[in-house]
């Protein structure tokens, strides 16, 4: 940008390193200096690994978070006695690092920015430009995953992967939930660790569902299409029945959402959108903490992940999906918990979303609504009823 042109750019380093990264993106500068403290000096080293090579300089300096005249020492001695143009990135850091800096910058006529992703503006605090546009920043679910020591194991899945005939069985497994609902808990329990080992026979679960599925009552056509559906994805002599098991057992879900987002009228919108995201820390070689999700999607500005629930929803998926949007997408993050929920949530799972930081979009018409207005969602709500959205 070129209102956001210097010599040098000073960035105030806190526990996320995503607004100390777009303000890199966003700036354009000879020299980049990162104003750490010794809790948040690993941001230059995250920093400098997704630049390499791109940006010519990132200096790291440690300063006492709390130390006013210190760090404002600190940013007197970076500017020094030459006629620098210096901007300074004031969106992450301590309390005393912002006043210090709008003090150095107000005292030298330099220029504090100020970058709110929630309006998509960058502000300014002196008389040059008090509010600009913010254009898109990231054009990838792994430039977050590398900012939060993540990476991306493996192939992602996008919606263009999805075969016709997968998606004629997906139309078909939404169209009749009520019928489905009774196999996703056997389906369910084939996926479970304990029948991974095994080389050739499925358990007696995964064989109950099939049955259910493949032998639809004499006369039904909706079932009768069902079962022809599946065949045409999983026949009888398909060699990986864990792949059918993760289908049944809500993989389905998933891939609907996703093709909801891919063909809403607002597709245009993301940057990135995908499925079936699996992630482990950069260095867990052994893959031991890996964790997977089921929909992300960027619009450039924010990570939005999504946690799909063709079952139950109790206490324990909103807690451990909340520390994963918090692991991955920081506070610039969204998470949202997509239910089909046969029967509305209880007020147990309700009030905890409501105490939390996710959002809760259950019903066959929210979830519909969902790709067109995901802009509308925010924390700590419910979307149970389309007026939700109003």
């Amino acid at each position: 940008m070129k209102e956001l042109q210097f010599d040098i750019v000073i960035h105030l380093a806190g526990e996320q390193s995503v607004p100390n990264y777009m303000g890199m993106k966003l700036s354009e500068a000879k020299e980049h200096v990162l104003l750490t403290t010794t809790r948040t000096r690993k941001q230059h080293d995250v920093l400098s690994m997704m630049f390499a090579g791109k940006l010519s300089f990132i200096k790291n300096i440690v300063v006492d978070a709390m130390d006013y005249a210190a760090i404002k020492s600190e940013m007197n001695k970076i500017s020094g006695m030459e006629n620098k143009r210096i901007g300074v990135n004031v969106t992450g850091g301590t309390k005393p690092m912002f006043a210090a800096a709008l003090d150095f910058c107000r005292e030298n006529n330099h220029t504090p920015f100020y970058l709110d992703t929630q309006n998509r503006a960058i502000f300014s605090f002196t008389n040059e430009f008090c509010k600009l546009p913010m254009p898109k920043v990231f054009t990838s679910v792994g430039e977050f995953a590398k900012l939060g020591g993540y990476e991306i194991k493996g192939a992602v899945k996008r919606a263009d992967d999805i075969s016709q005939e997968r998606r004629d069985l997906i139309k078909l497994f939404w169209e009749n939930k009520d019928f489905v609902r009774r196999v996703i808990v056997d389906f369910s329990e084939a996926t479970n660790k304990k029948y991974q080992s095994q080389k050739n026979n499925p358990p007696q679960s995964f064989d109950r569902a099939v049955s259910l599925i493949t032998r639809p009552r004499r006369g039904n056509k909706r079932e009768e299409r069902l079962s022809e559906a599946w065949e045409a994805v999983f026949p009888a002599d398909y060699a990986d029945w864990r792949a059918a098991a993760k289908f049944g057992a809500g993989e389905w879900f998933e891939e609907w959402l996703l093709l909801q987002f891919a063909n809403s009228r607002k597709s245009d919108d993301f940057c990135d959108l995908c499925s079936d995201v699996t992630l482990s820390f950069s260095n867990d070689v052994d893959n031991k903490n890996v964790q997977q999700i089921d929909l992300a999607y960027t619009d450039g500005y924010e990570l939005t992940l999504i946690e799909c629930k063709a079952g139950k929803v109790d206490q324990e998926h909103i807690q451990k999906f909340e520390n994963i949007r918090r692991q991955i997408g920081g506070v610039m993050g969204k998470g949202l918990l997509c239910a089909i929920n046969y029967q509305y949530p209880s007020d147990v799972v309700v009030e905890r979303v409501k105490n939390g930081s996710l959002s809760l979009v259950t019903g066959e018409k929210p979830l519909r609504m969902l790709p067109n207005r995901y802009d509308k969602i925010t924390p700590r709500q419910c979307y149970q009823d389309e007026r939700d959205f109003e």
